[in-house]
């Protein structure tokens, strides 16, 4: 048997390596191949480099690390374990992909302090990385004014799945552009997929593609010695621009399935296991942490990590001395979450007729011009959205003060940077674009809410009745497809209240995203006299004491509703309005509630989209189920018979066929 290079018989990397193999063969499912592959990457950004305080997970100043190829969980669980995480033991790394366990598959934020985000789905952690640095520079900007009290670095590990997602291309352009020198991406290539190798699925010249993005690249040819990454890592946090590190490991490294796509998703079994550690010369139990790892790997970071604490604490100190404002303004937004102040609002005056992509830009653009932590953007429509605020400058080099991203067409990426910028801590962003491509957005609104970031998106143009670009631009399913988002409040304002309501909700969630959705057209602003109910999600908004027939609505189609309610009058039935903003926040109200604003008579709901989660609600859930039509938004309204007339004679024929009684 042959024994491997003394360069890789370090006790800790091989610990690393076995200990995160043991758990996925413990688990019979997992991914072992960029476990023994990349653990040198992990080995050398750990113990030579990265800062943090594994007692205080949420050290404000510290390095953030986040794994985008989320399949390597085992090794980024092994790794904190040995660097003293106390949020992690190793009883939970013997637990691996158990239910209940705290290490879960991929991870997850919400079990292990510690950990970012959660990550898995390819190339999403890329994006939310440059979140997390355009945070870092922003801070920096608002804090360094007498030494760099935030300078932390972002360091991604990600592989070749990761770039082949189009979403990584949209952030690293986008981080390019930015020059986002502290953020620093470590590519494990080893140049093998699930099913393959990657020559047959690409031919991108790693370098030219990073260069030509306006990134520094370095290249590590021999991944499997840590010395090489450390070095490699050192000369990139000397760089002016955000640096990719490709480098070349061995997937499997030390198993018999070493550089080939067998060792990916398939766990070693004993016999193999016990061959790999013959071939490392590791010579301890299963599941043993040798006892020279605590010298070698954990006191090192402690140490590290304790001295860059007490040199943050030391700039701080400095800052409230030489700057009382400015420190506690520090102090506030690092301990606590930015706020909305109602009395900003107090003297806005409302149009009798107003879109709500009107009113959300301006909530928004006022919150902004209070809070310079919070970012506004949209993905190359802030004209047509409203979110944005140009008297705050464009966020770029040397403008890094500004408070307007622009995203370019980038809807993913978009919604990935805004989980990090909201995930890092002192800081809001705010992304938008049209209701019809949050298809784009959703699978980062979904790691968001597992996540649990209190992201904030507004999608305006939310209905047919953007008319003339036609059905693929009307959308129709999109609201109930983000409905169906667990952990997700969906918030449809009909008026200026509710919008503002809502942000204010959005900003105290700690926990949950919002996503706003906002009309493109101009409709009647139908007023809230009960504001505390706002928060319930739903609420009587036009109440009667005798009536025969409640209508729910969300946004512009409160104001049809009201329409239909008059129209209903002269036949004599009385309808009661209730507006919904927000059905997640409804369905968590007690049923005592619930059954209150419902009421006790036939039920029909106004929404122009899919009817399908308004059954559990509505008697005659009215909307529409099938593509939209291009042409004038009335055109189009009448088409489907949404037009308050024939909504009106829809709810008559109803009623008298179902004959309901109505007294």
């Amino acid at each position: 048997m042959k024994i491997l290079n003394k360069k890789t018989t370090n006790n800790t990397l091989n610990t690393l390596r076995v200990l995160s193999v043991e758990a996925i063969a413990k688990a019979n499912s997992g991914h072992p191949g960029i476990a023994l592959g990349a653990a040198p990457i992990m080995y050398a950004l750990f113990k030579d480099h990265i800062n943090i305080d594994v007692k205080n997970t949420s050290y404000f100043n510290r390095d953030r690390f986040v794994m985008s190829a989320g399949h390597g969980s085992s090794l980024l669980y092994t790794t904190m374990i040995l660097a003293g995480y106390n949020s992690i033991s190793l009883k939970d790394l013997t637990n691996f992909r158990q239910i209940n366990s705290k290490t879960a598959g991929h991870p997850e934020p919400s079990l292990i302090p510690g950990i970012e985000v959660a990550t898995g789905p390819l190339g999403q952690g890329i994006a939310m990385s440059v979140g997390l640095a355009i945070a870092e520079k922003k801070l920096a900007n608002m804090f360094n004014k007498y030494g760099n009290l935030i300078d932390h670095y972002t360091y991604c590990l990600h592989g070749d799945g990761c770039l082949q997602e189009g979403v990584a291309y949209e952030a690293i352009a986008l981080a390019g552009k930015l020059v986002l020198d502290k953020l620093i991406l470590l590519y494990d290539s080893n140049k093998i997929q699930l099913d393959s190798s990657t020559s047959q699925t690409t031919l991108m010249d790693t370098k030219a593609f990073f260069k030509s993005l306006g990134w520094n690249y370095l290249k590590v040819k021999n991944g499997d010695d840590p010395a090489n990454i450390s070095s490699a890592i050192s000369i990139a946090k000397l760089s002016s621009k955000p640096t990719c590190i490709e480098i070349c490991t061995t997937i499997g490294y030390g198993s018999d399935l070493a550089g080939t796509n067998a060792c990916h998703g398939s766990p070693l079994n004993a016999k193999q296991i016990a061959e790999l550690k013959k071939k490392l010369n590791y010579n301890f139990p299963e599941f043993k942490i040798p006892n020279d790892i605590e010298e070698d790997f954990t006191n090192v970071i402690k140490t590290r990590g304790q001295k860059h604490v007490i040199k943050f604490n030391s700039n701080l100190n400095k800052l409230e001395q030489k700057d009382i404002e400015l420190y506690n303004k520090f102090i506030k937004i690092s301990t606590q979450k930015l706020e909305i102040d109602l009395n900003w609002y107090k003297d806005e005056k409302v149009k009798e007729n107003e879109s709500t992509r009107n009113i959300m830009g301006s909530i928004c653009s006022i919150a902004a011009k209070h809070l310079n932590a919070l970012m506004l953007g949209s993905a190359d429509l802030s004209s047509s959205t409203k979110i944005g605020c140009k008297e705050l400058g464009v966020f770029q080099q040397n403008s890094y003060g500004s408070q307007n991203i622009a995203y370019g067409v980038r809807e993913f990426a978009m919604a990935d940077i805004v989980n990090g910028i909201n995930v890092h801590g002192g800081m809001k962003a705010v992304g938008s674009t049209f209701l019809s491509f949050s298809d784009y957005c959703k699978a980062a609104i979904r790691l968001a809410a597992i996540s649990e970031i209190p992201a904030i998106n507004v999608f305006s143009h939310d209905s047919i009745t953007v008319g003339e670009d036609g059905p693929t631009h009307q959308p129709i399913e999109q609201i109930s497809s983000l409905r169906l988002i667990p952990n997700h409040c969906v918030f449809r304002p009909c008026n200026y209240y509710e919008a503002l309501i809502g942000l204010l909700l959005a900003f105290k969630s700690e926990k949950t995203p919002y996503t706003f959705i906002t009309s493109r057209a101009e409709f009647k602003q139908i007023p809230t006299e009960r504001v505390d109910l706002i928060a319930k999600g739903a609420y009587p908004i036009i109440d009667q004491k005798k009536y025969n027939l409640t209508i729910i609505a969300t946004g512009s189609e409160v104001a049809v509703a009201a329409t239909v309610a008059e129209n209903l009058k002269k036949h004599d039935i009385i309808a009661r309005i209730v507006s919904m903003p927000c059905m997640e926040l409804f369905d968590k109200e007690p049923i005592e509630y619930k059954e209150k604003v419902l009421g006790n008579k036939p039920i029909v709901s106004i929404e122009y989209g899919s009817t399908h989660l308004w059954y559990k609600y509505a008697d005659l859930p009215i909307g529409i189920d099938v593509f939209g039509r291009s042409g004038k938004p009335n055109d189009v309204v009448s088409y489907f018979d949404l037009d308050p007339s024939k909504i009106t004679m829809i709810i008559l024929n109803y009623l008298k066929e179902n004959k309901r009684n109505l007294k």
